[in-house]
């Protein structure tokens, strides 16, 4: 079974370290996982560059680790718009064997005074066959109907958008473009349902966004909150509320 949207790494206050991430996940049934790293928004150069780089050396430790403990993780290169202007997405895929990208439209405008970049991904995930996950909600920044122009035009390429918000733009969308899907991850109820009822389900890919849903709970917490006992229920609740709940061994 995957869960096919994770995080690690700091989230404002908390570090959700990997290895209580994967032994979590990999304890209650899960053997695979698709995961990004959590990217702060970057206001200046330098430091993105640096975070980047730190990011790599922890994620070829996380890959070793996910390894020895039987979990198949597949990472994401969580995009930011200024390291990819100063290194290129082939160097980027060349130094870790990312499985695909992330966007986070709150976090970027990608589809505004980035739409240049944006293009320029669409199509180095196009030539290298690679998907992207896009992060999707119900404001204009982050509506998914913004990037219908550029699904249009690469047909070719497997486009995730989480969460499924607002549903009624996902259901026009997986109308019209057979290489979307989408996830669970803090996907509405209704809106899992609606997009089942329009013959969709299969579409529909089981994601948690844990730790993510930790920090939801217990927000800011102290070193004692982030035990792998107290991680270990948070995901267990996760996947009980969770709209496209599978059934686990």
């Amino acid at each position: 079974m995957t869960d096919s949207h994770v995080h690690i790494g700091q989230y404002y206050n908390n570090y959700y370290d990997f290895r209580d991430v994967f032994k979590v996940i990999k304890n209650n049934g899960i053997n695979e996982i698709i995961c990004a790293y959590f990217l702060p928004r970057f206001l200046e150069k330098e430091p993105a560059i640096e975070f980047y780089e730190a990011v790599v050396e922890e994620l070829i430790e996380a890959e070793v680790f996910s390894q020895r403990i039987g979990l198949n993780v597949r990472f994401l290169y969580w995009c930011d718009p200024f390291v990819i202007k100063e290194i290129t997405l082939k160097k980027i895929f060349k130094k870790f064997h990312y499985y695909g990208i992330a966007l986070h439209p709150k976090l970027h405008n990608w589809t505004g005074e980035l739409q240049d970049q944006l293009l320029n991904i669409f199509e180095f995930c196009n030539e290298k066959k690679i998907p992207i996950y896009i992060h999707t909600g119900i404001e204009k920044i982050d509506e998914p109907m913004q990037f219908e122009p550029y699904i249009s035009k690469f047909p070719k390429v497997e486009i995730h958008l989480a969460h499924c918000k607002d549903y009624s733009s996902i259901i026009k969308l997986f109308k019209k473009y057979p290489n979307l899907l989408g996830d669970t991850a803090f996907c509405p109820k209704q809106a899992y349902e609606e997009i089942c009822k329009n013959g969709f389900k299969n579409r529909m890919l089981f994601g948690t966004d844990f730790p993510l849903t930790h920090w939801f709970h217990k927000g800011e917490c102290l070193d004692n909150e982030m035990n792998f006992e107290n991680l270990q229920t948070e995901y267990q609740l996760a996947i009980k509320e969770n709209c496209g709940s599978p059934k686990l061994s």
